[in-house]
Parts: C-alpha cells; structure tokens; sequence
C-alpha cells in the first residue's frame, strides 16, 4: 500500500513531513513473532513536534499482543536503571507526596523500588503482571489509561515510564494522567527524545523507533507547546542515556560504529547482517536485513516532570 500523506494524531494538522521508513520487526512486548511486523513509516508534525508511527497496528490488534506479551520482560536490574534512580532522586527532592500512580506498573516493581512511603496505585493490561503486582500490594485502578475511574482523593504523582511512546496519541495520555491528579500534582514521564543527535543521525532506522510497540515519539519541544493546552506546566527536564555510567569506552565506540554503519553504508550494513552479525535469523525473517543495531549509550532520552496548575 503506498501512503503519501498523514495526519498528526496529537493536533490533527496536515503539516506533517516524512521521514523515512520504519524497518519491520519480529518481536511485540518480548515476544518472538511467527512473522514479521511491518513498521510503517516515521512521520513529524511541523505544528507541534510529536513524531509518529503510520501506518500502524489498531488499538485492539495491539492490545491484544500486550495481553500475550512476555512477562519475564522488561527485567532489567535495578543498578542498570538510570531512569528509575532520577526519579527516586526527583521524588525525595519533594514535599506533600502521599499517592502514587504507575501507569504501565508492570509487576509493581518501580513502585517497590520507590519505596514503602507511598500509597501504591497502578495501572496495567497484562494479567500476569496485574496479579503480581497487586501480590506487591498495588492497588489496581484499570486496564487502560483511557478509561480510568476517577481516583478519590487524587493523585499526587502520575508516573509513566517508557509508556508513553506505547500510545497512539501521546496528547491524549496526557490529558487522561491530568485528569488523575490534584492541582498542584505532577506528572513524571521517561521516554526517548526524538531531539537527541544520535535520533537525529538516525532519522527513521533508530533503534527506539523500530521497536515495534512503539508508536509516538516526544521531544522537550512537544512537551512545552502541549503542556499549556492541557493546564500543566514543564517543572523540571533532564536528558539521560539508559547505560549511563555503566557503558565502558569499548561498548560506546562499538554501538556508535555499528548505527553509523547503517546510516552511510547500509548495503554493507545487510552484508554483515547476513553474515550472523545481532544473531537475527534471516532466512526466517528476510526483511530484516537493516534492523537497527540497539545505541543504549546514546544520551537520547529524557525525564519531563509536569506540575499541574493550581488555577485552570
């Protein structure tokens, strides 16, 4: 199907510029799939920034692959997550902080890791991680951001991490963790910042683009011009790398040689890939010649803390 056009999903502008084509995947939530995943093409809105996936997967064929995702996923020990010590750091840094709101809780295991100071509350859509988490002690408001009750009292922290690149409108999300929380509240999120240079470099053949349940991309430019419309202001914004401080000199030179490989030189790029290099199987998968090379050492992530405000 050709598709020459798109339409933002965040402000419906037409102003939006084609970056490239997303390479196709063979795994959904940390599961290997029979087939490949088309990935669609990257797109950007001039208007407000936000950078999307289209065409995509529907909402119910990708809620349903969540459901059957991997829950020995996303388990990445504590030491070597950069994202979760900000914001423990954020946290301890603020006052009046009773509730909080995991949106994407997984098995509750951030919530542990923040600490037992905290009314737990979360949300989840994989029923294996909602029942471990509730076994943690984690009070589960939903299954879906979009349709939460409304919490009462409020919440004081909304977190969401590595969530909201999962949304099909990042602007809705927003507007949902906003209903959630007490004037005066924050909303926390980690996510890749389409601004960083290696993204820039990268264009659509990133690593965090490619991954196939990840359908919106932020930036610190999205985050000021939708933060006003929705009552909330940008409180605090720190760009990190995922591998921060954990990256010897040796893995970062690798995992810049090899991206830059497939930025200039893709042919050779695919010859290696043929050769066994990321071990993908391509006789199983022969689209995937040109699946980008993981970059965890790249500074190309951010956390953006939203304070809402206390008069509409």
């Amino acid at each position: 199907m050709t598709i020459t056009t798109a339409i933002c999903p965040d402000c419906g502008s037409e102003a939006v510029r084609q970056i490239g084509p997303i390479p196709p995947s063979n795994t959904f939530a940390g599961r290997t799939m029979d087939s490949e995943i088309d990935g669609g093409r990257l797109w950007e809105c001039r208007i407000c920034a936000l950078c999307f996936r289209y065409p995509h997967m529907s909402k119910v064929e990708i809620d349903q692959l969540y459901r059957a995702g991997n829950t020995e996923s996303w388990q990445a020990p504590i030491t070597l997550r950069t994202d979760w010590q900000l914001l423990k750091k954020w946290l301890t840094d603020q006052k009046d902080i009773n509730r909080l709101l995991d949106v994407g809780c997984f098995d509750g295991r951030l919530l542990e890791f923040l600490g037992h100071d905290y009314t737990w509350l979360g949300v989840e859509i994989h029923p294996e991680a909602t029942q471990r988490a509730q076994e943690k002690g984690v009070h589960i408001l939903g299954s879906d951001f979009a349709h939460l009750p409304a919490p009462n009292p409020k919440i004081d922290v909304a977190l969401a991490v590595d969530v909201i690149e999962h949304s099909l409108s990042p602007k809705a999300f927003l507007t949902s963790l906003a209903a959630c929380i007490r004037p005066g509240g924050f909303i926390a999120i980690t996510t890749g910042n389409t601004k960083a240079l290696s993204w820039r470099l990268m264009g659509s053949r990133y690593w965090y683009c490619h991954i196939a349940e990840h359908m919106s991309f932020i930036n610190p430019s999205w985050a000021s011009h939708v933060a006003p419309q929705l009552g909330l202001e940008v409180e605090y914004l720190k760009v990190f790398s995922h591998a921060e401080g954990t990256s010897s000199l040796g893995k970062k030179a690798y995992e810049a040689a090899v991206n830059l490989l497939l930025r200039f030189a893709p042919r050779l790029f695919a010859l290696l890939r043929r050769s066994g290099l990321g071990g993908i199987d391509l006789n199983r998968y022969p689209n995937l010649a040109l699946a980008p090379p993981y970059w965890m050492s790249a500074k190309d992530h951010m956390l953006v803390v939203f304070r809402k405000c206390l008069t509409p």
